[in-house]
């Protein structure tokens, strides 16, 4: 129950006058507008019932546009546009939609009621047989208005229904107040609760040792342990001293080939000691490290060489041909590293400032070729000082380099066991990709961190690691299953962040005893100096529990994409609650739990993760629709009950003949990597679209056996299979 001050009654009675309608009216309008808010759905649903509970009910449609306002839906409310007060009406809607759960109907699932004084109203407002998952019902007594939300208890707690009942009130008041507004800039929360969420929430602010960069950083870690390993790769060791100053050397060497800061410095090299040299030393030159993957496809490899303009690449003999560099000069570091030694081995000074590039990641990219991410030297260091904090690496931590050095997570593992003058164990392409070996690995290494993506620890075993003392999943969505095989024994984390913002920028410290939720563990709150606000479209905080999208802000954020100022004024917008700075729009769907860890949803847009990798399908579509037998194509991700996703193209042919798959396999790993094959191919007669035009993602059909090709690719379930066997 809750009441309505005397004044808040009496405005809105006023407002009735002034505006010749009724309450109820009001009431619907307000309801209409809030869920509204919390769904951010275009179309609403209500069921009405005005005198009594044996009147008949009227269910009452809402369309609803971003240019809505709140007089706009009162003036249709007003004339009435109901969906229809006939109950024979109703029941053929009802079995032409075939409800799915026994006494739900899936027209509408909100009721509001308005009663006159003679209805007493009744005292239990839950229910677990509620046909309804929320009603709503008013009441004028006592010259006030009392208010009740009944609802399934299946469904709503009473915190939760607390504050649904507070933001209904204040969507009334706002829009009493001020009927020409926008929906959008009704006032939903209380001041309390957008304290909470905006700056209590995100008052993260820490100070971050050193002068900024982590490179300067990683130099004082050879300074007190000089003879400490700073990076293993089969059973030898490369010292801090040694790392120091051979990047020192190859430093002074760039700078007489015209690296300088915001550079971008391309680097080819499979993993090795000279490939952490080589990222350490740009760093020091000014430039910004470009990795090039070599498992790559060389259409790839090009397509990024050509955007990032390299004064020079850093590689290795065996890779240096694969990359056409024009007139830029190659330098091979396995063979010309004695030119490099004549350079001096301190460092070289260069100024700086925390805004300079320090990397540049190049990902899927919607427009059908790959983006550049700019990421920052502040960013960079306070990732590498948050996360040690947080993580407690420490100088006799033995962290795992798993992924490839085209991924971003390969930075936070590289930077993060440098930067705590820790250990950077390497493995080898054989000891990390085998389901065999990679425990092995583990084990025999004494690995104590590992980052690894939540559908391979789904398939390897936890047994016998007595070293390792953290694990953090990353890239994809953490399981409970996860949880109840790691958590025990060792610190398990749930990690979130896109490459935009600087790799992570939430974790959340798991515990096996804990209940299992639906979509998995929490990803935690944001991480030191990171802002993390999940808003609506129109950029207004949503309220503890109600989706929207999670918005990053701080010192993580990217400076945008190379070569792409259109994208990035769409992405990186205007920071509402800062007089300066910007916000990065992720696409990623959140929601606040009450305790301010935040539950990780989805996406807002058909992106995907396979296996940590970032995958824009657009990118997948652009070279399907290269082929010559391809008409139409698109391509979605599905994942089996207990399954890991996996993508699937459907394809529609442009002549009488089925395409030929075989012939197309050759083109797609000659421009996408592993992890972007799909591993099915539909063909459809025609592609099934919406009324607009649009694809129809939902009549997309399942795969059938037939259509799964023999695709070793990572973006398959052959991937796994392709994994068992080495």
């Amino acid at each position: 129950m809750f009441d309505f001050e005397l004044s808040e009654t009496h405005d809105l009675d006023n407002f009735c006058r002034q505006n010749y309608c009724k309450p109820f009216q009001v009431f619907l309008t307000a309801l209409q507008a809030l869920l509204h808010r919390y769904t951010s759905q275009k179309e609403i649903v209500i069921e009405t019932r005005t005198a009594s509970e044996s009147s008949d009910s009227e269910l009452f449609l809402a369309s609803i546009e971003n240019s809505s306002t709140f007089r706009n839906l009162l003036d249709l409310n007003q004339k009435s546009e109901r969906l229809s007060s006939n109950q024979e009406f109703e029941n053929i809607l009802l079995e032409a939609l075939e409800p799915k759960e026994p006494g739900l109907t899936p027209l509408y699932r909100v009721g509001l009621n308005v009663w006159d004084e003679s209805i007493q109203l009744p005292n239990e407002s839950v229910s677990s047989e509620q046909p309804f998952k929320l009603t709503f019902d008013f009441k004028r007594t006592n010259k006030k208005f009392l208010g009740r939300i009944g609802c399934n208890i299946k469904l709503f707690d009473a915190e939760l229904l607390s504050r649904m009942a507070e933001h209904f009130v204040n969507i009334l008041k706002s829009a009493t107040n001020k009927p020409d507004q926008l929906l959008s800039g009704l006032t939903l929360l209380s001041q309390e609760e957008h304290f909470k969420i905006v700056n209590l929430w995100n008052d993260t602010k820490v100070d971050t040792p050193g002068d900024g960069f982590i490179h300067h950083w990683i130099q004082s870690m050879s300074k007190e342990n000089p003879e400490s390993p700073a990076v293993e790769l089969d059973a030898q060791t490369l010292s801090y001293s040694e790392l120091d100053k051979r990047s020192n050397q190859l430093a002074n060497f760039l700078l007489t080939v015209g690296v300088e800061p915001d550079c971008c410095v391309g680097i080819f090299m499979s993993r090795s000691f000279e490939s952490v040299i080589g990222i350490l030393a740009i760093l020091k030159a000014g430039g910004a490290y470009v990795p090039l993957d070599p498992a790559y496809p060389v259409e790839r490899l090009q397509s990024i060489w050509d955007e990032m303009n390299s004064p020079i690449l850093i590689t290795q003999s065996d890779l240096k041909d694969k990359i056409g560099v024009g007139e830029v000069k190659s330098l091979c570091l396995d063979e010309e590293w004695e030119k490099i030694e004549s350079f001096s081995e301190e460092p070289p000074v260069v100024e700086l400032s925390p805004e300079n590039l320090a990397y540049v990641i190049f990902t899927s990219g919607s427009t059908g070729k790959p983006k550049g991410i700019l990421l920052t030297h502040g960013g960079l260091n306070n990732l590498t000082h948050t996360s040690n904090r947080f993580f407690k690496v420490h100088k006799k931590s033995r962290v795992l380099q798993f992924s490839s050095f085209g991924f971003d997570v390969a930075v936070w593992e590289i930077f993060m066991a440098l930067g705590a003058g820790a250990t950077l164990c390497l493995g080898t392409g054989k000891s990390l990709f085998s389901l065999l070996t990679l425990p092995r690995t583990l084990k025999e290494e004494k690995i104590t961190m590992a980052l690894l993506p939540p559908s391979l620890l789904n398939v390897i075993s936890s047994e016998g690691m007595d070293a390792l003392e953290t694990v953090i999943a990353v890239g994809e969505r953490c399981t409970n299953e996860n949880v109840k095989r790691w958590a025990p024994g060792r610190k398990f984390f749930n990690g979130y962040g896109p490459a935009e913002g600087t790799v992570t920028v939430s974790a959340y410290l798991t515990n096996a005893k804990e209940p299992s939720r639906p979509l998995g563990p929490p990803i935690g709150r944001p991480l030191e100096n990171i802002e993390i606000y999940i808003l609506d479209h129109a950029l207004n905080p949503v309220p503890i529990g109600v989706p929207g999208e999670m918005c990053l802000g701080g010192i993580c954020i990217a400076r945008g994409y190379l070569n792409q100022e259109q994208r990035t004024q769409e992405k990186f917008v205007k920071h509402p609650f800062r007089p300066e700075g910007f916000i990065y729009r992720t696409g990623d769907r959140a929601r606040f739990l009450p305790d301010g860890n935040m539950e990780f949803l989805g996406r807002v847009d058909h992106q995907v993760k396979i296996r940590g990798y970032r995958v824009e399908p657009g990118e997948i579509e652009a070279v399907l629709n290269g082929c010559v037998d391809i008409q139409a194509c698109t391509v979605a991700v599905k994942t089996p009950p207990g399954g890991q996703p996996y993508l699937v193209a459907y394809l529609v042919s442009a002549n009488e003949e089925s395409p030929d798959i075989i012939n197309i396999l050759p083109i797609l790993n000659q421009k996408l990597p592993s992890y972007m094959i799909p591993g099915a191919f539909v063909v459809l007669e025609k592609m099934p679209l919406t009324p607009n035009g649009k694809v129809d993602r939902l009549a997309l059909p399942e795969p059938k056996p037939s259509d799964f090709q023999l695709v070793s690719g990572e973006g398959s379930p052959g991937w796994l299979k392709k994994f068992l066997r080495s």
